[in-house]
């Protein structure tokens, strides 16, 4: 098991960084962090336009380009971001290997007072082999979302775009 530094930006725009002990059934470590190293952008180009897995989800991926609009890669303080059309605090989750290689991506915004919406996920199809590793690297990403919208005051509700109509409630 090892220790790795996680850091993120919530949604109230602080920086939050949290030491927490990563480790697993896969071997190696997955952390998560809200900024990505600019050498890894053809790494998160193909995880996120060029993903051998979207034909999976082709229908909520185009729900969500036609209603948020399409997510664009940008270079910020010397790490990677992605903003999706023209709206304003999309924030974005990478799920990094040991190496800092991207191998999963939660793009995510609050969509209304009380609701956060992921509007895009992907895992590196090396990653989604096994339905137990791509599912442990969505449960991490998820769960990093799960944990800010409780931190946000008046969240209490997760949608999932690419699933119609599927939200989850954090109280209750």
């Amino acid at each position: 098991m090892s220790v790795a530094l996680r850091q993120l930006s919530s949604v109230t725009g602080r920086s939050l960084k949290v030491r927490r002990l990563l480790g697993g059934s896969l071997g190696a470590s997955i952390g998560i962090t809200s900024k990505l190293a600019a050498e890894q952008r053809p790494a998160l180009e193909q995880l996120l336009f060029f993903n051998v897995n979207q034909h999976r989800v082709r229908v909520g991926i185009q729900q969500s380009i036609d209603t948020y609009g399409v997510p664009e890669i940008y270079e910020q303080d010397g790490g990677l971001r992605v903003r999706v059309g023209d709206i304003d605090g999309v924030q974005t989750l990478f799920a990094i290997s040991e190496e800092g290689r991207p191998v999963g991506v939660a793009v995510f915004v609050r969509s209304a007072h009380e609701r956060f919406a992921v509007l895009h996920l992907g895992v590196d199809p090396r990653f989604s082999l096994t339905s137990d590793q791509s599912t442990r690297v969505l449960l991490k990403l998820m769960h990093e979302i799960r944990s800010t919208a409780r931190r946000t005051r008046g969240v209490d509700c997760i949608e999932l775009v690419y699933k119609v109509r599927h939200a989850v409630r954090l109280h209750g």
